[in-house]
């Protein structure tokens, strides 16, 4: 299961007190690896975002560092919630149900998932552009074999033209969902990516 191979690397990082670690997940969509790192934050290892290197693949690692209070963070919790390491319940979770966050946790997962699509917003952008203005010569080596013709050019530069047209709409939709999350994480009092102290949170007494 997914939600064990992220949980194993999280309480590897505890129980070793690692400076951080790294994982990735391989569920589609996002909204469980927020409640992940809900999870994570929770035990003082906060979300940092992808790591540096790993932005361009299509499924990146993330990063997450710990906290200067992560050993309180850990013993508290494995004090109050007997067997969190091994199928017991998990902070700010549903009992039983895995990574479902609660009511009580929503909006911080909310967030997260936020930060989340921020970053995807900044990583797909430049990628997909790169394909896109690469296309045109990859058609060209295809279109060498069989040999040049209006009729294939022509053919080939609708395709490239719908691609970029697909391209286009794609970032604009991509901007619009950008600016959302912004306004979420802006409203909370969180700056992503992370100030120059690497804490995205400003508001006074917000330690994630």
């Amino acid at each position: 299961m997914d939600e064990q191979h992220l949980l194993h690397d999280l309480m590897k990082a505890v129980a070793e007190e690692k400076a951080e670690f790294t994982t990735r997940p391989y569920f589609p969509g996002m909204e469980k690896f927020a409640a992940f790192a809900y999870v994570a934050e929770r035990f003082g290892y906060r979300y940092m975002g992808h790591v540096p290197g790993t932005a361009s693949m299509n499924n990146p690692y993330y990063l997450f560092q710990r906290t200067p209070d992560a050993r309180e963070r850990a013993n508290s919790i494995l004090a109050g919630q007997n067997g969190a390491y091994h199928g017991g319940s998990l902070p700010g979770m549903r009992p039983g149900r895995g990574l479902h966050p609660t009511p009580e946790a929503q909006a911080e997962v909310d967030l997260l998932y936020s930060r989340m699509m921020v970053d995807a917003s900044d990583r797909f952008g430049p990628r997909v552009l790169k394909s896109v203005i690469g296309i045109p010569f990859v058609m060209a080596i295809a279109l060498a074999f069989p040999g040049y013709t209006m009729k294939r050019v022509l053919i080939a530069f609708v395709i490239w033209l719908a691609l970029l047209v697909f391209y286009i709409t794609g970032r604009a939709v991509g901007r619009r969902r950008r600016e959302k999350h912004m306004k979420r994480l802006a409203g909370a009092g969180v700056e992503w990516p992370p100030n120059k102290d690497g804490n995205p949170y400003l508001l006074p007494g917000r330690d994630g």
